[in-house]
């Protein structure tokens, strides 16, 4: 393979490598801004449980000051559609946000892997175009010093 086509694919290898790096930079925000939901879903959770632990000591308050049957019934009844109707779904999503920031980690840590692996491909790519530059200077300056030896022998003759 020639210099020049090796300095192309280097090239290629370093648009690959930054191209990884915007991904990896990418899912790291993608991360951080699902880790946010996950904690705004959690202290929503937690407020609606304090909300809910709330409403039951009011209706067991009323409880000690006399309520009858049907009142209870009722008051059982509302806490019971609070807790369907907000707490599970508050859990539900709480749970959806966690598997979702779980997915972006994991995707995460495949495009961390693959902009390392890149880094070390490119730094290999380098090493080795830097050695064979090296030796195609080094070739050349013995051409040059092998061009010159006859030069001062037939110089040298006259």
């Amino acid at each position: 393979m020639k210099t020049s086509d090796m300095r192309s694919l280097q090239a290629l290898r370093k648009l690959r490598e930054q191209r990884a790096s915007s991904q990896l930079v990418a899912q790291q925000r993608r991360c951080r801004q699902t880790n946010v939901a996950l904690d705004d879903a959690k202290e929503n959770l937690r407020l609606h449980r304090e909300a809910l632990a709330r409403e039951a000591e009011r209706i067991y308050g009323s409880i000690s000051e006399g309520m009858s049957i049907s009142d209870w019934r009722m008051a059982q009844e509302h806490l019971e559609e609070l807790y369907e109707g907000g707490q599970r779904k508050l859990e539900v999503s709480v749970s959806e946000v966690a598997r979702t920031l779980e997915i972006h980690e994991h995707e995460r840590e495949v495009f961390r892997v693959a902009h390392v692996a890149r880094q070390r491909q490119a730094q290999a790519c380098d090493t080795l175009l830097e050695g064979r530059e090296r030796v195609e200077r080094l070739v050349d300056e013995h051409r040059l010093e092998a061009d010159e030896i006859p030069r001062a022998a037939i110089g040298g003759r006259a």
